[in-house]
This record gives structure tokens, C-alpha cells and sequence, in this order.
């Protein structure tokens, strides 16, 4: 990885850890506004210096790895009836918070790259885009409008909760809805999904 994309690197992690802390002490997390403009922008950098997207999951499950000795002495202090769902809490903290961010620097670093080898068709089709719409891989074309709406709302750091009151539906469906979308992309997690949704092979 070349040197100068490390102080973004070290400004994702940071941010991924504190979108956790956040979410975990129940404060208010950042606006997806703000989440995604941020992390956009990291996906077009790492687009102009040959960075692939791969690399950020990598970077992201490494993050994960690392916190795990600290997440588990911190779990020792609950009691033990209290463990496990305490490590999930953390877990899907954690992937929501990096899950929306690789998302967004996804949709950067494809459209830097459309753009760089001009496979846009022409000047009008990339107006009349949505700056937000997600350039979905060929797998995703299994996914239903409804599953694409709740997937994209999940990768812009909105709760269950927040998707099902925008989408007028149950956090139930949403959940049924996620598991589809794991199902449907064969992916074990958020990530897992966000990759595979974005992936151009």
C-alpha cells in the first residue's frame, strides 16, 4: 500500500472504532450524510492510486482481528450469562459501522474507475445518475427492489429500526430481508455482502 494512503486508512479505522463506541453506549452515531460523503471520497483516492477494493475488506478484517484480545478481556467484565450476547452486540456494531463505510468507498472507487476508463456511455446517463445509487455487481441482479433498498440503507449506517420506520415496514422483515441478501449473495456477513455486492468479477 503506497505510504500516503495510510492517514486515510488510520481515519477509517479511528472512525470505525468510535462509530462502535457510539453505538454501544447508545449515543447518537454519526449522520450517514457524513459517513457516506467521507468514505466515498476514500474510495475514489484509492482508485486514482491503484488501490483495489479488496484491499479495504482486508484492512477491515484485519482492524477486527486486532481488537479482538481487547473485546475479549472487556467481555470478561459482564457476567457470564451476559458474554455472548454482549460479543454479538459488538460484532454487529462493528459490521454495520464498516460495512457502510466500505459500501460507500465502493461506490467511489467504482465510479472513479468508470470514469478513468470511460465506460460511462455518455455525459447525460451520468447526470441523470444518483450520486447515492449503488453500482451493483451481476449478483446482485438476484436481489429484489425492496432487498436493494434495505441493503443500501444498511450500508449508509441506518439501524433496523431507522429502515423500517423510512421503508414503512416491521424490523422483523428487515431482518428477513437481510438474510435474503446473505442468502441470495452467499454472504456470511455485512461485508461479506458489501464486497460481493460491488465486486466486478
Amino acid at each position: 500500500m503506497r505510504t500516503d494512503a495510510w492517514p486515510k486508512c488510520r481515519d477509517q479505522a479511528q472512525a470505525i472504532v468510535e462509530d462502535c463506541v457510539a453505538t454501544l453506549n447508545g449515543d447518537q452515531p454519526p449522520e450517514p450524510a457524513d459517513v457516506w460523503r467521507y468514505s466515498h471520497l476514500v474510495g475514489t483516492h484509492r482508485a486514482h492510486q491503484g488501490i483495489a477494493v479488496a484491499e479495504s475488506v482486508r484492512a477491515v478484517e484485519i482492524l477486527w482481528n486486532a481488537m479482538q484480545p481487547t473485546i475479549r478481556s472487556a467481555v470478561q467484565h459482564e457476567a457470564p450469562a451476559r458474554r455472548t450476547p454482549a460479543l454479538l452486540m459488538i460484532n454487529a456494531a462493528f459490521r454495520s459501522s464498516s460495512g457502510s463505510r466500505l459500501y460507500a468507498g465502493a461506490v467511489g472507487y467504482g465510479g472513479a474507475t468508470a470514469r478513468a476508463s470511460d465506460t460511462l456511455p455518455n455525459d447525460d446517463a451520468a447526470a441523470g445518475a444518483s450520486e447515492d445509487a449503488p453500482a451493483h455487481s451481476a449478483a446482485c441482479a438476484a436481489l429484489s427492489p425492496r432487498e436493494k433498498e434495505v441493503l443500501e440503507r444498511v450500508a449508509k449506517a441506518m439501524t433496523n429500526s431507522q429502515i423500517a420506520r423510512q421503508l414503512g415496514i416491521t424490523t422483523a422483515t428487515v431482518k428477513r430481508h437481510l438474510n435474503n441478501i446473505y442468502g441470495k449473495l452467499d454472504a456470511v456477513s455485512r461485508i461479506d455482502a458489501v464486497n460481493k455486492a460491488f465486486s466486478r468479477h
